[in-house]
């Protein structure tokens, strides 16, 4: 990060402008195109500016994308939220269907973007199912690597299927996910996590 304090209301609010002229630049041109100039001209800030919130157009893009998601998800699942079983992954999958609608929207589906938008994604649903495992730090070794691995092949699994349905969405996402939830379920299951009355 750069040399601002973060939580500065008006180093919140330039972060604002660049992330806005970021984001439209994006449908416009490809992300390896863009240059820090470009992004800072639409901002309508000097180019110094950009070195005090950023080290590079790429962490601005890691950032940007985590903080659009975060947004959505902290919907869905406010923080400090416990949820378990069937009602936490329906919620991790409406926050990604929307981030995928979202997302699409706003930046040209040929971009050079998808692979960090999906790094980004399933790691921010990993975050989110391994903090809804409480128990999980007390747990043995072993057992809490087990546990990793099922929260990695949940969030890789919901990401991939949303993907997968965002494509053609021929069904609505409540749909969609309702048909898709048992799978979900089949696996949350091995770590005990289920609805207490499933």
């Amino acid at each position: 990060m750069g040399l601002v304090n973060p939580n500065d209301p008006r180093a919140k609010r330039t972060r604002k402008y660049i992330q806005k002229a970021f984001t439209d630049l994006l449908v416009e041109m490809d992300f390896e195109d863009l240059s820090i100039q470009d992004i800072m001209d639409r901002a309508e800030l000097n180019r110094a500016t950009f070195y005090n919130h950023y080290q590079d157009k790429y962490e601005l893009l890691e950032l940007t994308m985590t903080s659009a998601f975060t947004e959505i998800l902290s919907t869905r699942i406010p923080p400090g939220t416990q949820m378990q079983g069937t009602e936490l992954l329906r919620n991790l999958m409406l926050a990604v269907c929307e981030w995928q609608i979202e997302t699409t929207k706003q930046l040209n589906a040929r971009r050079t973007l998808s692979q960090a938008m999906e790094d980004n994604a399933k790691q921010q649903l990993y975050n989110v199912i391994i903090s809804c495992m409480a128990h999980v730090k007390d747990l043995p070794a072993k057992e809490q690597r087990r546990m990793e691995w099922v929260a990695t092949m949940i969030s890789w699994s919901i990401y991939g299927v949303v993907v997968k349905w965002s494509q053609r969405q021929e069904e609505p996402a409540e749909q969609f996910i309702e048909h898709v939830l048992p799978f979900l379920m089949s696996n949350l299951r091995t770590l005990n996590l289920q609805d207490s009355q499933e």
